[in-house]
């Protein structure tokens, strides 16, 4: 079994990259977006204790003519954003268990269990890039599998992650720069899904935005994964803290219909991907 980004989530990859690149040009170097239920805000349906993944990645090097995918750059940049996220969330306090891509193929139980909630959400999360409000209303969901994973790792919830980074050539760069565009150069984004074991709802999502460079992309894989995921799990709550329901109203919300039109606009200019628009 394929390990890494499977064709669904691969398609759905693109057509973030694609609208990631047309969303940065307005975009500041850095941003961080979050979306929580009133449960996950309050701790009442909060996992305390996260089995995360093995993340997927895709790797883009743009250049003049063509555009080149990368799968060993990827490779190194999942292993790197499951480190970093890890980090993150356990210095938030926060018990963190990393699947590695090692554990799963000496785990045939798990491996399936993996194998199908990593292909459920990639499904979800093509809706969840259009509609990340209704993350608030439970209108997400990682199915039985995620329950029954749950219970095999004996932890409360999971943590899936999704990253894009696009690299951007010296020429491209420089036809970019001539003919006034405003993509941006290069750029690393990290998402972070989190569903719980005891329903299967995906209770939060994070995304986190870094400007870097496709030199930095390819020879400093840490620092960019570092940087993405860190913006990624700004929001994310402390282990301790519990907020009040009327907190929980993203700050992303102004950003909603750009982004859609964005992703949307990206996919009419690369033909796109199926079935990752609409919502629930």
């Amino acid at each position: 079994m394929n390990l890494r980004t499977t064709p669904s989530s691969r398609g759905v990859l693109a057509a973030v990259a694609a609208g990631a690149l047309v969303l940065a040009g307005a975009a500041t170097a850095a941003h961080a977006k979050g979306y929580m239920t009133p449960g996950f805000q309050a701790k009442t349906s909060r996992p305390m204790t996260l089995a995360l993944l093995p993340p997927h990645a895709e790797v883009i090097k743009e250049k003049v003519v063509m555009t080149d995918d990368m799968p060993k750059e990827a490779a190194a940049l999942e292993r790197e954003a499951a480190l970093a996220l890890k980090a993150g969330l356990e210095a938030k306090g926060y018990s963190v268990r990393l699947i590695t891509p090692e554990e799963v193929q000496q785990n045939a139980a798990a491996r399936d269990l993996i194998k199908k909630v990593q292909e459920r959400y990639d499904e979800e999360w093509g809706k969840i890039l259009y509609k990340p409000k209704q993350v608030r209303d439970k209108r997400y969901q990682g199915g039985d599998q995620v329950l029954r994973l749950c219970a095999l790792l004996k932890v409360q919830g999971l943590a899936v992650a999704r990253v894009q980074a696009v690299g951007v050539s010296k020429g491209k760069a420089t036809l970019r720069y001539f003919s006034s565009s405003s993509q941006p150069h290069s750029y690393a984004r990290v998402d972070v899904g989190i569903l719980e074991g005891k329903q299967g709802y995906v209770e939060a999502y994070f995304n986190g935005y870094e400007n870097t460079s496709l030199g930095q992309i390819l020879k400093k894989p840490a620092l960019v994964m570092g940087q993405a995921s860190g913006h990624a799990l700004r929001k994310y709550p402390e282990a301790a803290e519990a907020r009040m329901v009327e907190e929980a109203a993203s700050d992303g919300d102004a950003d909603e219909a750009a982004d859609e039109t964005a992703i949307r606009d990206f996919e009419v200019l690369t033909g796109g991907s199926k079935g990752t628009g609409g919502g629930n």
